[in-house]
């Protein structure tokens, strides 16, 4: 039976994407305070996900062709439930909490709260929609599928590493913070999973809907909060 190609992306693509990630990962662009390297990196994601459109078609067609895959979905959720919300933020960052005498809010929840009381429409559509997609294509699809057919284990652990270390470095290194790392591992569980989805649907498109499933749930709770 021949092997699955997670990326099939040509080249040039890739390259992108990883350059992509590499901005993501340091947020250079976010501490700059520029507003004109701000809109050249939103151009930037704009112009990923244009490129990376055919690729992406190609991902959501391998559903069609095998429609049961969708359990991935109730399975993804559940997951999510059961090891990020359940396992990771009601038992074990509490203990880690207990111990290090450490109580951290956190700061990209925080960061996207403030945006979403502000710009409601606007940023609960990038962030239900748009930031799945964006990251899907950058960690799963690119990272998690380059690495996957050279070394499993690295591309699970990378990718997860990498894909936490994105949510908490604004605030945990560029700000000072580094409390925020007691966060990262909420982050990990959740990229595990989305990798674990796509290896095992052999589809994009289930990690995807399962992020913007995931991520609407998330702006939802935020906006029914904050009235």
């Amino acid at each position: 039976m021949e092997e699955t190609k997670y990326n099939s992306a040509p080249k040039w693509k890739n390259i992108l994407c990883l350059t992509m990630l590499v901005l993501y990962c340091t947020a250079l662009i976010n501490i700059t305070g520029s507003k004109v390297l701000s809109y050249a990196f939103n151009a930037m994601e704009g112009v990923v996900v244009a490129v990376m459109l055919p690729q992406l078609w190609q991902e959501f067609k391998k559903i069609g062709k095998r429609p049961k895959i969708l359990l991935y979905i109730l399975l993804g959720i559940v997951m999510l439930f059961g090891l990020q919300v359940m396992l990771w933020d009601n038992i074990l960052l509490p203990v880690l909490k207990s111990i290090t005498g450490l109580s951290p809010s956190n700061g990209n929840n925080d960061y996207m709260f403030g945006l979403i009381k502000k710009y409601p429409l606007l940023i609960g559509t990038l962030s239900c929609l748009f930031g799945p997609v964006l990251e899907e294509l950058l960690y799963r699809y690119t990272l998690f599928g380059l690495l996957y057919e050279k070394n499993r284990f690295a591309a699970y652990s990378v990718t997860a590493l990498l894909f936490g270390l994105q949510h908490v470095v604004v605030a945990g290194v560029w700000g000072g913070d580094a409390t925020q790392f007691l966060n990262i591992g909420g982050y990990m569980i959740f990229s595990l999973i989305m990798c674990f989805l796509y290896s095992k649907s052999k589809s994009l498109g289930i990690p995807v809907i399962v992020h913007i499933l995931y991520n609407t749930l998330g702006v939802t709770v935020m906006l029914i909060g904050s009235k």
